[in-house]
């Protein structure tokens, strides 16, 4: 179930990147048009383009979805434990 989870990830975050590219670049063409005077008829397309699925951060360890630090993508718990005998660089656990 793991890997299932790691597959989609991937697939959703490389759909995801591409409707940000879309919007970046329809973005900078509604600016250059009134800055430099083109014409309308080189927009692309008026309409933004969303992602269908939201992404959701897993946990690369055990696949939970709830809890999960982004900075490590791994869950809370592991950050705890991972922190409390060091193999995190940087972070400690205060006693």
């Amino acid at each position: 179930m793991l890997k299932r989870l790691i597959r989609k990830d991937r697939f959703l975050r490389k759909q995801y990147k591409k409707f940000e590219i879309w919007n970046t670049l329809n973005k900078s063409l509604k600016k250059s048009l009134s800055v430099y005077n083109i014409p309308k008829n080189t927009m692309l397309k008026g309409n933004k383009r969303y992602s269908k699925t939201p992404i959701r951060n897993y946990c690369f360890q055990t696949g939970r979805s709830l809890g999960v630090v982004p900075f490590f993508r791994i869950s809370r718990m592991l950050v705890r434990k991972k922190a409390g005998i060091g193999l995190l660089t940087g972070i400690y656990k205060k006693s």
